[in-house]
């Protein structure tokens, strides 16, 4: 498994993962290169669960293009009506999952906008701001509300909360482990 921690500010996300993948009895530390989040076009794009789904993501996936003042409401709807679309599609074409559901949690960010999917390929914002999935996905979130109580959101307190929920994570779970990686969206 893996975990990905993300925290949202005005404008900007933040989206860190861990590098350590464990697949039936093999351990393997992913590059930075070409990891658990992966930049697509316009997108940043993670995925906990299967490798498979991060692969697609990276090499596969042509996802839409929403308009440039798409924000708010209007970028709710077009993920829901365009984007979400185009990734089952993707998923489905490659044989990815079965039953209209795939087998991965997806972190999608666009806008600066951070979109949890789920399996059932449903989104949700938190109002916090604050996103973590994966096996060690619980130690992070709880590490990175700690962290940000009563400090200011900033960029710089982002990336540190992440950093610490991460390494955190990593002496918790057994599945995460190996290099820290951090990628930013901002968008003004």
């Amino acid at each position: 498994m893996t975990t990905l921690a993300a925290i949202q500010g005005e404008g900007w996300a933040i989206v860190g993962c861990d590098s350590k993948v464990v697949e039936e009895q093999r351990t393997f530390i992913l590059p930075r290169d070409n990891g658990k989040i992966v930049k697509n076009g316009a997108y940043l794009l993670g995925a906990a669960g299967d490798m498979r789904a991060i692969n697609l993501l990276a090499h596969v996936l042509k996802p839409p293009v929403p308009a440039p003042n798409d924000i708010g409401v209007k970028l709710d709807k077009f993920i829901s009506s365009k984007f979400i679309p185009a990734l089952k599609q993707c998923f489905d074409e490659a044989q990815y999952g079965e039953k209209g559901e795939q087998d991965s949690s997806i972190l999608v960010v666009i806008h600066g906008t951070i979109y949890e999917i789920g399996s059932g390929y449903d989104w949700c914002h938190d109002e916090s701001g604050v996103y973590a999935m994966g096996s060690g996905g619980d130690y992070a979130m709880g590490a990175m509300l700690i962290a940000a109580e009563g400090k200011k959101r900033t960029m710089t307190n982002a990336r540190s909360s992440i950093k610490a929920a991460l390494a955190i994570s990593a002496r918790l779970d057994p599945n995460t482990g190996g290099s820290i990686y951090l990628q930013t969206q901002k968008w003004e």
